[in-house]
């Protein structure tokens, strides 16, 4: 769990591999423990995205052997 420190939206993509993401979200979440991960926020649109939001871990199976972190809006 964590909060949502800060974010920008990607209008293009940064990697060719997103193009078909665009708009989406990346983000720095402060995580409950303290330290802060760079990450992408996932579950809203991006006009509903608000600093401070609590946000819980989401795992993305990228490859039977690659797995990616990312956050979705919680509780």
């Amino acid at each position: 769990k964590g909060t949502l420190y800060s974010y920008t939206i990607a209008q293009a993509p940064t990697h060719p591999a997103f193009a078909d993401d665009v708009p989406y979200v990346i983000a720095i979440v402060e995580l409950e423990e303290g330290p802060r991960i760079t990450t992408n926020l996932v579950g809203c649109q991006p006009d509903q995205v608000t600093i401070g939001m609590p946000v819980v871990a989401s795992f993305e199976d990228v490859t039977p052997e690659m797995t990616l972190v990312k956050f979705r809006p919680g509780q």
